[in-house]
């Protein structure tokens, strides 16, 4: 009976013994954080710099590139190669048979393009709905969105073929004074690319 009792406790001791030996003590974890320099000092190990590094920051998203051009000098936006032949302000504008005119105290900026359609498939210049968006900006702050006339020559009421060019105008409708005016007025176009034409 004793010997029974006996190899039990010695069977429960070995066992204590063995999981204490398998579970590191407090001081154990300090001596693994804890390693020896050359001259035998104890130096407290550093975490890794590579764990520690932060997530990469997203790049920012770059905005399309906008040229500064003046009238009759070529550029592309996009698909289109564009030549602003000439401008003028006029109170009408008109083809044929048909005109518009301008609300009173407003007149018409008339911008008279040659453009060539570079892309695989037929598209519109400027329309309602589409295509390159267009506005005068008055002085760095004042803006002005362009009008379709529905009067042929306006760019904005039909497609143009692949590699086909065409000539034809669009209007946006300004106020006396800005048509008056000497201060600065450019164009801004914005199709895949943006581009600007300063007409002063």
């Amino acid at each position: 009976m004793r010997t029974k009792f006996g190899l039990i406790l010695m069977i429960c001791a070995i066992l204590v013994i063995s999981a204490c030996g398998n579970n590191p003590t407090s001081s154990d974890s300090a001596k693994q954080d804890e390693s020896v320099n050359a001259a035998g000092e104890t130096v407290k190990d550093e975490p890794s710099k590579e764990a520690t590094t932060e997530p990469a920051k997203e790049e920012p998203k770059e905005e399309p590139k906008e040229a500064s051009n003046k009238p009759g000098e070529k550029f592309t936006l996009g698909d289109w190669e564009v030549v602003l032949d000439s401008f003028e302000f006029d109170q009408k504008v008109s083809a044929d048979m048909f005109s518009s005119s301008a609300d009173e105290g407003n007149k018409f900026l008339i911008l008279n393009y040659t453009v060539t359609n570079n892309g695989k498939e037929a598209k519109d210049f400027t329309s309602i709905i589409g295509g390159v968006s267009m506005k005068a900006i008055f002085k760095e702050e004042y803006e002005y969105n362009y009008t379709v006339t529905m009067i042929d020559g306006d760019l904005g009421t039909g497609s143009i073929k692949p590699l086909a060019t065409k000539s034809g105008f669009v209007v946006i409708e300004v106020p006396d004074g800005v048509a008056d005016s000497k201060e600065s007025l450019v164009i801004k176009l914005e199709d895949q690319d943006k581009a600007q034409i300063t007409l002063r």
